[in-house]
C-alpha cells in the first residue's frame, strides 16, 4: 500500500516569528505596545522637574562605585563559610559576577568555586566604537585584568550595553579556557569578536546545556557524587539588534544556573539534590504600560520550573533617560512610557516574587544614566516597591531567620558584593 508523506510542517515555537528561524517576537500580550491614547489617556505630561529632597528620602541612598574584594569583609564579618555560600558582585549595569562553590572537589585542588559572568561591559561607552554610544555616569569598579575568575559567559542580547566586542575581547585573552553561552542567532557575532566556536553554545528558549566539573578544570574526589551544572536559556520580554537592518534577528534571553548532586548509591541512583540555583533576567519588560494588569507569564513559569533561587539579578530600570533631559532636572514618568521592553522598579519586584527569589540585587540602572538624581530615583522606587509587596530589605542580614516567604531584595553599589547561603541556610 502507498503511503503519501505528510507534507504538514512542525509547528514553530511561538516566540519564533518565521519559519527559518531568523527571526524572533515575543509571544505574550504584554509585549504589545500600548497606543497612543492608552499612553496620554491621563492627559498628564509624561516629563516633570525632579521634586526637592530627593536625596533625603528614606529609602534614598547614594549610589558608590566601590573596589570589589568579591565578598571577602562580608563573609569575614558574618563568620559565614566560602564553600556554602553564592556571591553575587555587581559590575555595573546588568553586568555580574557570581560564585559558586562546587561540591566534590579534592582538598588540594586550588580552584574549588566556579565563576559565572553575565552581560560583562567594561567599556566607557555602549555602542560599536569607543567613540559612539551612551558614556557611563558611574565608572567601572574594575577591568577584566581583575576578576578572581571566568569559567563562563553568559549574554542576554546583543545590544551594544549588554554585548561589548572590547569586553569580549579582553575575557577572550585572560581566559581563554572560558566558555560563552548565547541565544540563538547570537554565536557568529561572538565568534568574530575572536571566542573560539569550540567553546560557544548557543541555545533557544527552555534548552539547557550539562557540564561537569571536570569540563572547568577541577578534580573531583574519588567515589563523590556525580556533580551536575547546568546551564538553561529562559525567556524574557525584550528584542535585539546592533543596526539599523537587524531588529531582532537574534534571540533575547534570560540565563538559569543549577548545581545538581546526583547519589552514586545503587540504592538511591535516581536521589537528586540541589546545591545553589543563580537566575539573571538579561534585560526585561513585565507588561505594556504601567497601568495594565496583562503581565508576562514567562516569569511564572520560571519560578515553577526552576525556582526558588538562591540569588537573582533582575533589572530594576530602563537603563537611562537621554543625558540632557536628566541634566536640566527632568524625569520621564513611568505611568506615561511605553514599558514593554523595560521592567519598572515595581515590576522588577513581581518578578522576583514570581520566580521565587530568595535573594535579588536590583540591576540595570546607574550606569548609563544622566544624573545622580536617575540612579536616585530608582533605588527609591524599588525599595517603596518591595515594602509595598511585603520583601525584606536585601542587606539587612538580621532579618534571617525571620523571613516571611518573600525573600529578599535591594540594590547594592558598583562594585559590591552580595553573599547568601545556598538553599536558604546562612
Amino acid at each position: 500500500m502507498l503511503r503519501l508523506k505528510s507534507t504538514s510542517k512542525p509547528s514553530r515555537p511561538s516566540h519564533h516569528a518565521n519559519d527559518a528561524g531568523t527571526l524572533f517576537k515575543n509571544p505574550w500580550d504584554s509585549s504589545i505596545p500600548p497606543t497612543w491614547t492608552e499612553l496620554l489617556i491621563k492627559q498628564e505630561f509624561p516629563v516633570e522637574w525632579y521634586k526637592e529632597g530627593l536625596p533625603s528620602h528614606a529609602k534614598a541612598q547614594k549610589l558608590e562605585v566601590v573596589t570589589p574584594d568579591w565578598g571577602d569583609s562580608s563573609l569575614r564579618e558574618r563568620n559565614l563559610e566560602r564553600e556554602r555560600c553564592i556571591v553575587g558582585t555587581w559590575l555595573g549595569h546588568a553586568s555580574s559576577l557570581a560564585e559558586l562553590p562546587l561540591q566534590g572537589i579534592t582538598s588540594d585542588e586550588t580552584k574549588r568555586s566556579a565563576w559565572f559572568l553575565f552581560d560583562p561591559i567594561f567599556s566607557y561607552r555602549a555602542g560599536p566604537t569607543q567613540y559612539t554610544g551612551p558614556s557611563r555616569f558611574n565608572k567601572s569598579p574594575c577591568q577584566v585584568a581583575d576578576l578572581p575568575g571566568c569559567d563562563a559567559v553568559f549574554v542576554s542580547h546583543n545590544h551594544y550595553d549588554h554585548l561589548d566586542a572590547s569586553s569580549i575581547q579582553s575575557l577572550v585573552s585572560r581566559f581563554p579556557k572560558a566558555k560563552y553561552f548565547v541565544p540563538l542567532r547570537n554565536k557568529s557575532i561572538l565568534a568574530g569578536m575572536g571566542v573560539p566556536k569550540g567553546n560557544l553554545y548557543e541555545l533557544d528558549w527552555w534548552n539547557m546545556r550539562e557540564f561537569s566539573p571536570l569540563d572547568f578544570g577541577c578534580a573531583l574526589k574519588e567515589g563523590s557524587e556525580e556533580i551536575i551544572l547546568r546551564f538553561t536559556c529562559v525567556p524574557a520580554q525584550h528584542n535585539s539588534g546592533r543596526g539599523a537592518l537587524d531588529k531582532d534577528s537574534t534571540l533575547w534571553c534570560g540565563w538559569v544556573i543549577e548545581q545538581t548532586l546526583c547519589s552514586k548509591d545503587e540504592a538511591n541512583a535516581s536521589a537528586t539534590r540541589r546545591h545553589g540555583s543563580i537566575y539573571h533576567a538579561g534585560d526585561t519588560g513585565y507588561r505594556r504600560i504601567a497601568t495594565s494588569d496583562v503581565v508576562c507569564p514567562a516569569f511564572k513559569e520560571i519560578g515553577s520550573k526552576f525556582g526558588p533561587f538562591d540569588l537573582s539579578f533582575i533589572p530594576i530600570w530602563r537603563g537611562g533617560t537621554l543625558g540632557f533631559l536628566s541634566n536640566m532636572g527632568l524625569r520621564l514618568l513611568h505611568k506615561n512610557m511605553p514599558a514593554q521592553n523595560h521592567g519598572s522598579p515595581m515590576d522588577a519586584v513581581a518578578m522576583h516574587l514570581d520566580v521565587k527569589s530568595r535573594n535579588t540585587i536590583g540591576i540595570h540602572f546607574g550606569t548609563f544614566v544622566g544624573s545622580e538624581n536617575e540612579a536616585l530615583e530608582a533605588v527609591i522606587e524599588f525599595g517603596e516597591a518591595c515594602d509595598a509587596k511585603g520583601v525584606q530589605d536585601l542587606v539587612k542580614v538580621n532579618d534571617v531567620g525571620k523571613e516571611n516567604g518573600l525573600g529578599r531584595a535591594g540594590t547594592i553599589d558598583i562594585g559590591a558584593s552580595c553573599v547568601v547561603g545556598i538553599g536558604g541556610l546562612e
